[in-house]
């Protein structure tokens, strides 16, 4: 089934920030779908419950991987660059090795994308196949790792600081945008510091 953010359960658009983290949670739990399909069933046929699993991850990381790159990058990181602030220097830094990871991320999931490509077609993965996906899923997990710990526990809660209610609204209109949703009318965004304070 489609991956849709902003929908029942989940932060909605006007907290953008929540819905990034939203999705490196989806990027680990769809990593684990993967890795779990690679133990159970690199030795034998899939099944359909199975293929359907791979399907859904694959389709995850075609489509909404690269628009969770597109919100950070081309939304996030390209206003925090223009608030020229030198106090943020060493954050637009982190901000640019952010950047390589991620080209570097697009990297191992194109190969990763190939051999399940080879996977759901044949029904069964080669013994190398299956060594050269687990290197790849380790080498993800390895960057990941540290890549979501920093963006989690560091760039999102600065960017929170940083940026103005309005920049963050605009924000969550871009990233509605490009899920083909309209959040034009969401509520400035407000820190909950704020909320609690203006009770």
């Amino acid at each position: 089934m489609p991956v849709t953010l902003g929908t029942q359960g989940q932060p909605g658009f006007d907290r953008p920030f929540e819905l990034m983290s939203d999705c490196h949670r989806r990027i680990e739990e769809f990593l684990k779908v993967i890795r779990r399909a690679l133990e159970r069933y690199s030795r034998r046929e899939l099944d359909p419950e199975c293929e359907s699993a791979l399907r859904t991850a694959q389709r995850y990381f075609r489509e909404g991987a690269p628009r969770h790159t597109e919100d950070e990058e081309k939304s996030l990181f390209t206003r925090l660059r223009g608030l020229g602030r030198d106090d943020l220097r060493e954050l637009l830094e982190a901000a640019q090795r952010l950047e390589r990871e991620h080209d570097q991320a697009e990297r191992i999931h194109d190969s990763v994308d190939a051999r399940i490509d080879g996977w759901l077609r044949d029904r069964r993965l080669t013994p190398e196949a299956a060594q050269a996906m687990a290197c790849d899923l380790d080498a993800l997990d390895r960057l990941y790792g540290a890549h979501i710990a920093f963006e989690d526990d560091v760039l999102l809660p600065a960017a929170a600081l940083a940026l103005s209610s309005r920049d963050v609204k605009r924000i969550g209109e871009e990233m509605a945008a490009r899920r083909g949703l309209d959040a034009s009318g969401v509520e400035p965004y407000t820190p909950i510091d704020a909320r609690k304070a203006s009770r």
